[in-house]
């Protein structure tokens, strides 16, 4: 299974060409954006996956897969606890 995670451009400077900046959860990042048929401008969503955007998003669908990536996160959090508290599967 493969994980894309949503990130937004943002402005700054990269010095390659197929670079650019985006904010994935908070972080700078630069990614590249090569594979994109068109480039994304600062503001833009895409889904990166390995440090490549592999499509654009619209704002509703990153926002959807954010919300999921966060329900799985608190899914995955509370079965560590169970089992820390000493829990069966």
């Amino acid at each position: 299974m493969c994980l894309g995670i949503p990130a937004q451009l943002v402005g700054g400077e990269t010095g390659h060409p197929d670079l650019a900046m985006v904010d994935m959860g908070g972080v700078p990042r630069a990614i590249n954006v090569a594979l994109l048929e068109d480039r994304p401008r600062a503001g833009d969503w895409v889904l990166v996956h390995m440090g490549f955007a592999l499509s654009a998003m619209t704002p509703d669908e990153a926002r959807d897969a954010l919300a999921a990536l966060g329900a799985e996160n608190e899914a995955a959090e509370r079965e560590a606890e169970r089992q820390a508290a000493g829990g069966t599967a």
